[in-house]
């Protein structure tokens, strides 16, 4: 049986970079290679950039890391696409800092569009 030494969270980005750098080196299992298609499908931005986004919502907003990576993972449009994401917050956000949080991620959101028209 295998044994988990420590888990941390990642973004899809990351994944998507973890399993990419795997595949180089060995061959991926069916569960990592589905997993991998996923991720590219999914998740336009580069690893770099999404953990960039996540740290600047921790740091900024007080958010915890999860809430933060699900944010940039999913790119919500709209203060009530946001509202159920932060409901499961430990603590309130305000409509401004809504404002802010959707605002930064305004950016990646257009390049990941930009992206998926281009593809």
């Amino acid at each position: 049986m295998k044994k988990i030494l420590e888990a941390e969270p990642l973004t899809l980005a990351e994944v998507k970079q973890s399993l990419t750098k795997r595949g180089r080196k060995a061959e991926l299992s069916y569960i990592q290679r589905v997993t991998l298609e996923y991720t590219t499908r999914f998740s336009p931005l580069t690893a770099r950039k999404t953990r960039s986004i996540v740290n600047k919502l921790v740091k900024k907003f007080d958010m915890e890391e999860n809430l933060a990576i699900q944010l940039v993972d999913i790119l919500p449009t709209t203060t009530e696409e946001l509202a159920s994401f932060l409901s499961k917050a430990s603590r309130t956000y305000s409509e401004e800092e809504q404002e802010k949080i959707l605002e930064i991620l305004e950016v990646p959101r257009k390049k990941a569009e930009t992206k998926e028209k281009e593809g």
